[in-house]
């Protein structure tokens, strides 16, 4: 009886263990990953530069966006600063004219780059006859290129 009993309570034990309901509960984490990448560029613009006697276009190199990590909707822009005056050094009152140019003839004075690769290609323009009437000597000028990181 006591066998019987004794197997009766286990199985009694089973049934109730077996009905208790196991559940567990949706514990979803979310958790973010993120990272921060800050604007860079890399711009290349021409470098000095001599200009020969009675040439009326000279090679000037180009303008490029050679690398960058750029914010959507921003750009680099590159402004070029001149008076277009190639002065005497003996004589600053004196000077030649000159016009820096985009390969398509156009004056130069700005451009917007946002890929890499894009390039503006410039010359040095001197009109012959400012050539023809302008004095002996030595001639320099300072070609300023403002970089600035802005808007498209």
């Amino acid at each position: 009886m006591k066998k019987a009993l004794s197997i009766l309570s286990a199985a009694v034990m089973m049934l109730m263990t077996s009905a208790i309901p196991v559940s567990a509960a949706d514990d979803n984490r979310n958790i973010t990953v993120s990272t921060e990448i800050a604007p860079a560029y890399i711009v290349t613009i021409p470098t000095n530069t001599r200009v020969y006697f009675n040439v009326v276009d000279s090679d000037f190199g180009a303008v490029e966006l050679t690398k960058a990590q750029l914010e959507p909707k921003k750009c680099v822009k590159v402004t070029l600063i001149t008076d277009n005056k190639l002065e005497n050094k003996s004589d600053a009152e004196k000077y030649l004219p000159y016009g820096i140019n985009q390969s398509n003839d156009t004056a130069f004075s700005s451009a917007k780059f946002a890929a890499v690769g894009e390039q503006k290609k410039l010359t040095i323009h001197i009109e012959q006859e400012d050539w023809n009437k302008a004095y002996a000597g030595e001639y320099e000028d300072i070609v300023t290129f403002q970089i600035e990181y802005t808007d498209k």
